[in-house]
């Protein structure tokens, strides 16, 4: 299965760290986080932090935005410092006390998941001037597309750079299946037109590998890399999609409609998002060459297609 981090080792983690804290490093470790950033853990000057390494920065600079301009609602750590050393850019972080909600026990999730559902309700009601546009937040605020729609289209383009540039040569090169992908594709577009005309925030990557809990509450929401202005049920049908079971997008409803409110679509749309992900799951394995993993999603996709949105 290919890897897409920097092939970086805890040695010339701390190397590049000293230089930044003048020597005073200790206690590096490395830390399984996301599927393109080098993570690690450390102690500076008596105080604990999280460092992300990636060979390029945009996303980093876009961290520093997220927390400079929603912090004060949001968990979201504080950015310390971010920079580049030998072509290699790194963003530094405070640690959040806890640890990710995935560790803990099937038990502890179903308690903790009641936190989850308030922060993020709190989340899809931040309002969002609609002349900032829809799709993936650019360091300076703002995103590029007039409607929703345009985004998810925008996501599947054959003709894109960096990571999926040239991605449609997987039909040939690899096992992704054409027919399945164009359907999950199809399916997905029509049902976007349930999506609403204004933006609201969207992490993008909101799964429980990027929340963090001392056990009972919710500590921080990190990962902000993917944050987009958009249709904040692309996060509910992201964690429904790996974590059914917590039936969480019923539990995020329940407290719209106990404020008065309530999801309008909320079927259609969560379905829509939830086969955005599944299908960009199939061309993410493939080009891993996961062939568990694209069995896997594959799965899924036609539970999907089949109308099942519990997909267990």
């Amino acid at each position: 299965m290919k890897s897409f981090k920097l092939d970086m080792d805890v040695n010339q983690a701390e190397e590049i760290l000293k230089e930044v804290f003048d020597e005073s490093v200790t206690q590096v470790f490395s830390i399984e986080m996301g599927q393109l950033s080098k993570v690690f853990s450390f102690m500076a000057k008596d105080k604990c932090y999280v460092v992300h390494f990636r060979d390029n920065e945009e996303s980093f600079i876009k961290a520093d935005y997220m927390h400079r301009t929603y912090g004060d609602r949001l968990p979201i750590p504080q950015v310390v410092k971010t920079g580049k050393i030998d072509e290699i850019c790194f963003i530094i972080s405070d640690k959040i006390k806890g640890k990710a909600i995935s560790s803990y026990s099937a038990s502890d999730q179903s308690i903790i998941i009641n936190d989850v559902a308030k922060h993020f309700t709190n989340m899809s009601q931040i309002k969002i001037e609609s002349s900032k546009g829809f799709g993936l937040i650019s360091p300076d605020g703002r995103a590029s597309h007039k409607s929703w729609g345009e985004v998810l289209a925008e996501f599947f383009r054959e003709d894109q750079d960096g990571f999926y540039k040239d991605w449609t040569k997987l039909y040939k090169q690899s096992f992704l299946e054409k027919s399945l992908f164009q359907e999950g594709y199809s399916a997905m577009m029509a049902l976007s037109k349930y999506s609403p005309c204004t933006p609201c925030l969207v992490h993008g990557d909101f799964h429980l590998w990027n929340l963090l809990s001392d056990g009972n509450r919710v500590t921080g929401i990190v990962d902000w890399e993917l944050a987009m202005y958009g249709d904040f049920m692309f996060d509910l049908g992201v964690f429904h999609l790996w974590t059914p079971h917590l039936d969480f997008p019923r539990k995020v409803r329940d407290l719209w409609q106990e404020s008065g409110s309530d999801i309008m679509h909320f079927e259609e749309r969560l379905r829509c998002h939830m086969l955005f992900k599944a299908i960009d799951g199939l061309r993410f394995y493939a080009k891993q060459e996961a062939k568990p993993s694209y069995d896997f999603i594959r799965e899924k996709v036609m539970a999907l297609l089949n109308g099942n949105m519990s997909v267990k």
